[in-house]
Formats: C-alpha cells, structure tokens, sequence
C-alpha cells in the first residue's frame, strides 16, 4: 500500500511538459555512410575473377571519370574513405598533398582516380584508408572440394567463367558509369555475396574449411568497417571507395548501426 501511495509522487514529475522538455537530449544528425563498389582499375589481379580492364589513361576513359566524378559530388562528401591499409596514411597524405600542390600525376587505381579527385574537389585536408588485411584459404578450400566435393568445384569455376565474360564484355563496351552502376546494382551485390556465403558448405562437418574462410572474409569486413566508425563523425557524409566484393558485408553494417544512414550511389549514379 505504501508502494502505491508514493506512485503518484514519482510520476507526475515526468509528466510534466517543461520537465521532459528541458531533459529531451538534442537529436544527434547520422553519419551518412555510400558504400561505392568499384571494379579496380588498375586490374592488380589479386581476386579470383580476373578480367582484362580498359585502360583508364587513355583521352576517352579520363573523361568518363570525370563525368563519374561529377555525379559523386552530388553527394557532397565530407570524407573520402578507401581501400588501403591504415599503416599506409601517412604514404596516402604524403601523395595526396602532392596532387593538391600538382606535384603528382594520377595513378590507375581507383583510390586516386576517384578519391583524390572527389577529395581535392571538395578540398578535403586527406583522405582515410580504412582497409584491413586478411588470409583467406581459397587453395585449401578447391583442394577439399577436388576430394570431397567434386560438383562444387564445377559451380564454382562455372561461376568464374560466367563473371569474367561479362565482366569483359563491359570493360570493352560500357563506359565507367555504366559499369560502375553495374558493380552497385543490388542483384550483382547479392550474387556476389551468394559466393562468399556457399564456401560455408566446403568441410561443412568435418574440416570446416569452407567456413573459415567465410569467417576470415567476415572478419575483414567487420575490421573495415571498425575503422570506418573511428573516422565518423555526427552529420559527416562519407564515401567509401572499395571493391565491389564488399559492398554487401559493408552496407550491412551500416544499415544495423544507429549512428550511421546508408546512401544509394545509383542515386547519384
């Protein structure tokens, strides 16, 4: 009874309109985060497809970049995320600068070709690597799959096949933006992811091979986007140049994060 009778002493303070108005915190703006998957431009040859790519130097594909470049900038960035290791930052400001001061001719790779320019552009001070490397097993996986599952080394080489015709098909005849809206389409993102997630059933009850490296790609990608959350900041608009492949993991995250809001590139795109 005593607990009842002090209820309404306890309550009609909150109730009051002055009181919860002077304690309602101050909404908090979110980090919008556009998660741009690339193909690379340089062509490294460090992923499983491996496609010949035009040659982003010539007179036809530096317009087409810029047109790219232009279409990004509706965005509005504030910060330029990209693919490379955080040890390399003080490389990336050093070369980044030099641009700025033009001391420094563009290289292939997308970091530059599309960071630097969007960075300068809007006269960012740098840009932020936000990369994290990772060992991922594909040859002890296939060698699993050779013995144990046989059917699924077909699908997988099938599946390569298929990806780097197209994807070659586009570098000799789709523009930069085209490819680009391409490589961020949701059903080429969900595919792609669709690939990464099938390796879970290699060694599924035995060795687990297939799922250690679904672990180790998972891994990366919550390390990437740790990193990302370091460099946001209320009310920023970060885009985050990566190679398609990540796209979905990353998007994810976002999504999930109450302090982040995603932003479609094909909207700009």
């Amino acid at each position: 009874m005593k607990c009842i009778a002090l209820l309404p002493f306890v309550l009609l303070p909150l109730g009051s309109d002055s009181t919860a108005q002077q304690r309602s915190p101050e909404p908090v703006p979110p980090v919008k985060v556009m998660i741009l998957g690339t193909y690379h431009f340089a062509s490294p040859g460090l992923d499983v497809v491996k496609t010949g790519v035009a040659d982003v130097m010539t007179p036809e594909k530096q317009a087409e970049i810029a047109e790219v470049v232009e279409a990004l900038s509706g965005f509005r960035p504030t910060k330029i995320a990209i693919e490379a290791s955080g040890a390399a930052a003080v490389k990336f400001d050093r070369v980044y600068a030099a641009y700025r001061a033009g001391e420094h001719e563009l290289t292939r790779n997308e970091r530059q070709q599309l960071g630097f320019r969007l960075a300068a552009r809007f006269d960012h001070q740098k840009v932020y690597p936000i990369d994290h490397g990772g060992d991922f097993p594909l040859e002890e996986v296939m060698a699993y799959a050779q013995e144990h599952d046989p059917a699924f080394v077909q699908e997988f080489m099938k599946m390569v096949a298929t990806i780097e015709a197209e994807e070659d098909s586009l570098q000799r005849h789709a523009t930069v933006r085209e490819i680009l809206r391409h490589h961020n389409d949701p059903r080429f993102i969900a595919g792609g992811h669709s690939q990464y997630v099938n390796m879970a059933r290699v060694g599924a009850g035995d060795s687990y091979v297939g799922a250690n490296l679904l672990a180790a790609w998972y891994d990366r990608n919550i390390r990437i986007f740790a990193n990302l959350t370091q460099i946001g900041e209320p009310g920023d608009r970060i885009l985050v140049i990566f190679g398609s492949g990540h796209s979905a993991v990353l998007r994810h995250f976002v999504e999930s994060s109450e302090q982040m809001e995603l932003v479609d590139p094909l909207d700009f795109l």
